[in-house]
């Protein structure tokens, strides 16, 4: 038989699922998008672009999974999850939308969506998601979502990937009563992370505290917390309630909790544990129903190794743990948050002023050691000084021309591990390599010098 009589090789048929989806997308080029990637996946789809559409499918055919965009034309796609989960209750929903933020994702979950993707959708993240949903499937029913109360819009700006999972994390974990530890450089808005949690929880309408710890001292903290009683220390000279105390029912928010000495932090171990606290000259336990959320710039299980930082607070603090990415790993929000400090500017000052496309390129491309805090005090202050009214790259450029100097690169440390390796480095090059002389200068004993250098990768040499 020759080549042009031989049968044609048939291409391979997709694996058939069992899941069975629905599309509910007003954009039919995203409609038509997804239908091909899951169809020549196996899985069969529907795709329509109305809830009305929607809503007569569900009521006529069996299906596993619906796809919903937020935004469907004039209609809300929150809307229409309702009708999903009166129509099927056993249907997964997938909410999608272009404009993320903390409120949409908090609200998706609350309205019953398992799970939120950001357009433009990947390929991988989709049918991840999808594989997960069936293999969940076939091992069992899970839970369904906890409820969230609708609440006022955070602070918190950002659409891109990483920000996006800080959104779920934050709509997962508010409902709970698990303590969280939230992590991120300085600037990187912690708090709003904090404060989102608090007001997507179910004690959105008692008192958020935060407190700064690194900014009291031991002493001062202890009273500012847990209070005292009359005549407890020289100048107490009445009994005063304690943030925890005044804070019963609400959250409170440890900032930089690594700051704190380990004695501090047994006391705070005991209100976590027993839920109870005693003000300073008191021996009678208060109980308090507070909730804790605490952050930090450093590395815990660093501090831990060397101990600073007790081990048994760090698991009771860690329950779930949410780390907030520098700017320098969300790039793509810029513009946006650009955008959200100018509209800010012009609500406070009364004056509008605009932003070059090369602008903003200019900021996009700079570095950010002090993240979004120093972004926002830049605009702040390139507005201020527009002459025009309107920020220019030149001005950009300008800005950054007199900003402090940056280290050489192969002296410059980009994480806190780099620049304990580099101070314990210089000492022993000043020290002449005298590892005693090396550990005093630092501060610390000789065995904690080894201990550290052998896990900073330094090598000690021949020692004296």
């Amino acid at each position: 038989m020759n080549a042009a009589s031989s049968p044609a090789a048939s291409p391979a048929e997709p694996a058939k699922h069992g899941l069975q989806i629905l599309v509910v997308d007003d954009d039919k080029a995203t409609g038509r998008w997804l239908q091909s990637v899951l169809s020549a996946e196996g899985y069969p789809c529907r795709v329509v672009q109305s809830p009305e559409e929607g809503e007569a499918v569900l009521r006529n055919e069996l299906i596993d999974l619906t796809l919903v965009d937020i935004y469907l034309g004039d209609s809300n796609g929150l809307e229409f999850l309702k009708r999903v989960k009166a129509l099927r209750p056993g249907c997964d929903c997938v909410m999608m939308t272009a404009h993320a933020s903390v409120e949409t994702v908090a609200h998706a979950v609350a309205e019953g969506a398992i799970e939120y993707l950001g357009k433009p959708i990947l390929i991988d993240d989709l049918l991840a998601l999808v594989r997960r949903l069936e293999m969940r499937r076939q091992e069992g029913p899970q839970e369904a979502a906890a409820e969230l109360e609708p609440s006022p819009d955070s602070a918190i700006v950002g659409r891109s990937a990483r920000m996006l999972e800080v959104y779920r994390a934050i709509a997962r974990v508010a409902p709970s009563e698990a303590t969280v530890l939230i992590t991120g450089a300085s600037g990187t808005g912690k708090e709003l992370v904090a404060r989102a949690i608090h007001a997507h929880s179910r004690r959105a309408a008692m008192p958020f505290t935060p407190i700064n710890c690194g900014s009291l001292s031991e002493a001062l903290l202890e009273s500012e917390l847990f209070g005292h009683e009359k005549g407890a220390f020289t100048g107490a000279d009445r009994w005063r309630r304690g943030l925890i105390e005044a804070t019963d029912g609400g959250t409170l928010f440890l900032d930089e909790v690594s700051e704190t000495s380990l004695s501090f932090q047994v006391k705070l171990l005991r209100v976590l544990q027993e839920g109870e606290i005693r003000r300073l000259g008191s021996n009678t336990p208060l109980a308090v129903d507070v909730r804790v959320l605490a952050a930090t710039n450093r590395d815990l299980a660093e501090m831990m190794q060397a101990n600073r930082f007790r081990e048994d607070l760090f698991y009771r603090l860690s329950v779930v743990t949410i780390p907030v990415p520098a700017l320098e790993d969300r790039r793509d929000d810029i513009p946006l948050l650009v955008r959200h400090f100018l509209q800010d500017f012009k609500k406070r000052s009364g004056r509008e002023v605009a932003i070059s496309p090369e602008a903003v390129s200019a900021l996009q491309k700079a570095s950010w050691p002090g993240n979004v805090r120093e972004l926002e005090n830049v605009i702040e202050r390139l507005a201020i000084f527009s002459a025009t009214g309107e920020i220019a790259a030149e001005d950009v450029e300008k800005h950054r021309a007199r900003r402090p100097a940056e280290a050489p690169a192969e002296v410059r440390a980009t994480t806190l591990r780099e620049m304990e390796r580099l101070h314990i480095t210089r000492a022993l090059e000043e020290a002449e390599g005298n590892r005693s002389l090396a550990a005093r200068r630092l501060g610390i004993e000789r065995k904690t010098l080894y201990k550290k250098a052998r896990r900073l990768g330094i090598d000690l040499g021949p020692g004296e």
